[in-house]
């Protein structure tokens, strides 16, 4: 058996393997519809996965795989890497030049929006450096905090009162 399709959809798998089975060549799909599997509408595209569970096509005779793939290749299902094949020009044509003048456009304005981001860049450097920095203001002299002082003492003298007959005798 040689594989011949595979895709993430298993309609297309299915689609494909009733078209050469039209063509009288003898299929066999895997990884198809199940009772088990949950497959029909849980699948991205953008899944970069290996590719050993999606659906696939087998050609079970191998002298019947160069029909089947020139009825993929008509059906423009499958790329040809031959010249002179009639489908061969859909496959690997050249690029229009008005889709490439269209790629042209896009780097020329990348180019244009980096050059006047660095020119902006520069500008506000070059100002910054010629910009006269003001002086710095002197520093204001800084009161020395008081030290804690301890409450005032007061002294009272008495002095002692002589009595007036003290003196007399």
């Amino acid at each position: 058996m040689r594989k011949i399709f595979s895709s993430q959809r298993v309609e297309n798998a299915e689609a494909v393997a009733q078209m050469l089975r039209d063509a009288d060549i003898e299929v066999r799909v895997t990884n198809g519809h199940s009772y088990h599997s949950k497959r029909r509408g849980q699948f991205s595209y953008l899944d970069k996965s290996d590719g050993t569970n999606h659906p696939a096509v087998w050609v079970v005779h191998a002298n019947d795989q160069p029909r089947a793939r020139e009825i993929l290749r008509g059906a423009n299902l499958l790329q040809t890497t031959r010249t002179d094949h009639p489908v061969a020009e859909y496959a690997f044509r050249e690029m229009p030049q008005q889709e490439s003048g269209g790629r042209g456009w896009a780097w020329r304005i990348r180019i244009i929006l980096l050059a006047v981001i660095a020119g902006v860049v520069l500008l506000m450097m070059l100002r910054r450096q010629a910009a006269p920095t003001p002086p710095a203001p002197a520093p204001a002299p800084q009161a020395q905090p008081a030290a804690p002082q301890a409450p005032e003492e007061v002294r009272v003298r008495i002095q002692p009162t002589t009595a007036p007959d003290a003196g007399k005798k």
